[in-house]
């Protein structure tokens, strides 16, 4: 049965409200000792890390530079080297994924040509000759490659003592390869349940992480209560979101050109359209419920949602620049989440949230477990018919109070404060920077 919800802030009245049974916060959950070797009373050796070497979980050159990792390294270059690794991936490429897969070859294959060089904000970027998926001698012939290439790009910065930050499970292929200072695993998504992956390869690889990281950081309660079960430790570091960026565009009137002459009101999404977390079921459905709304999608389209574009009131943009993405978020009326319900998104915080919410915007989502920890602003709802009734709400309710409202809750969240916990969790276990 379609059901709506707000999750009470503040502001939104919860007649409806759908706290997921057995939810809890990150405070409340289970006793268990935090990330690192055991528990001791005697203090730990102190190490310094002259810079920073991290496995992200992105392609530097292609993807949204909302990520984490990306974020928490751009604030370690102000105060070290850092190097970035673009993604290793977790599974080989398919012949199955069609086109989408021709295109990521064809992306991945542009970003190993770049190789290593500037980021062009500090620090370098390298996108190593590696092919995954392989297995037996093949496999070991071309990890030890891998390290070969990372050792000498921290021979070219002159990285002798680095942290490692490790954001994608490959890392564990050559981490006992690497000398570091201290190791970081962040945990911000669920690998071993996306969809076409291999759960018991990338689970084996997330557990070999584990064994050797000082710090296991979570981006979310479901992540935190998943390596407590399993490692033994973990901490919550939830994302934050580049709050400057996003409250100017969501309140400085500009309109990218492409958005000019669109029928308002504007419903908007940004990000990936891909079938691990988008519903399309459920977004064809509102789409063709609301013929008066324009929906704009931004992001790299799946094939499989590419027949939403047969809706005369949608609009389909492609991948933005991370600045420009703040810009057509700031002509929405209403941000939207349709999320699929299954094991990705129930361990998800997706770093949009925050960013619509800075922008000032009105939410609307499915349910997923994050959204009752957090208590953020945002209307619920689950099923087309109470999605579309809920857009409905968002824009007959909003106002400029519930925009300020919306933006202050936001700015507790900013990147800057999520470091700081970083650097906190770090000084906790007598990891330092030079």
């Amino acid at each position: 049965m379609d059901s709506v919800a707000h999750l009470k802030k503040g502001f939104y009245s919860a007649n409806e409200a759908q706290a997921r049974p057995g939810a809890e916060s990150p405070s409340s959950a289970a006793p268990v000792r935090a990330s690192g070797p055991p528990a001791s009373t005697i203090a730990p050796a102190l190490r310094t890390f002259d810079s920073v070497l991290c496995f992200g979980d992105s392609d530097w050159w292609y993807h949204n530079r909302g990520h984490a990792d990306m974020q928490f390294m751009r604030r370690f270059a102000r105060m070290t080297n850092v190097i970035y690794v673009n993604s290793l991936g977790v599974k080989a490429p398919a012949v199955t994924d069609g086109g989408m897969s021709l295109h990521r070859i064809a992306r991945k294959a542009r970003s190993m040509a770049r190789y290593f060089r500037d980021s062009g904000e500090g620090f370098g970027v390298m996108t190593p000759i590696y092919y995954p998926g392989l297995t037996g001698l093949s496999g070991r012939g071309m990890s030890a490659a891998l390290a070969a290439q990372i050792r000498f790009a921290l021979r070219i910065r002159k990285m002798k003592h680095p942290l490692i930050w490790v954001a994608c499970p490959a890392a564990a292929r050559v981490l006992s390869r690497l000398a570091a200072a201290g190791t970081v695993y962040q945990l911000s998504d669920l690998y071993s349940g996306l969809l076409g992956g291999e759960c018991g390869a990338v689970a084996e690889m997330e557990e070999t992480i584990a064994r050797l990281a000082d710090l296991v950081v979570c981006s979310s309660a479901a992540l935190l209560e998943r390596s407590r079960r399993l490692y033994g430790y973990g901490e919550y570091v939830d994302h934050g979101v580049d709050w400057e960026m996003f409250s100017a565009a969501g309140s400085d009137g500009m309109i990218p050109e492409v958005l000019g002459h669109v029928r308002r009101p504007i419903i908007g999404f940004f990000g990936n359209i891909d079938g691990n977390t988008v519903d399309r079921v459920l977004l064809d459905r509102v789409i063709a419920s609301r013929r008066d709304y324009t929906f704009v999608l931004l992001g790299a389209m799946a094939p499989e949602f590419m027949d939403l574009r047969r809706h005369s009131n949608v609009v389909a943009v492609p991948q933005q620049p991370y600045r420009d993405v703040a810009r057509f978020g700031g002509a929405f009326d209403v941000c939207i989440m349709p999320w699929l319900q299954n094991q990705w998104i129930e361990h998800c915080n997706p770093v949009k949230l925050k960013e619509y919410l800075t922008l000032g915007k009105p939410v609307v989502s499915t349910p997923f477990r994050e959204l009752s920890v957090c208590g953020a602003p945002c209307y619920v709802a689950r099923g087309p018919e109470a999605f579309a009734d809920a857009v409905d709400r968002a824009l007959s309710e909003d106002n400029e109070l519930r925009r300020r409202e919306r933006r202050e809750w936001a700015r507790g969240h900013s990147w800057e404060a999520k470091f700081a916990t970083v650097l906190r969790l770090l000084r906790e276990r007598g990891i330092l920077p030079a």
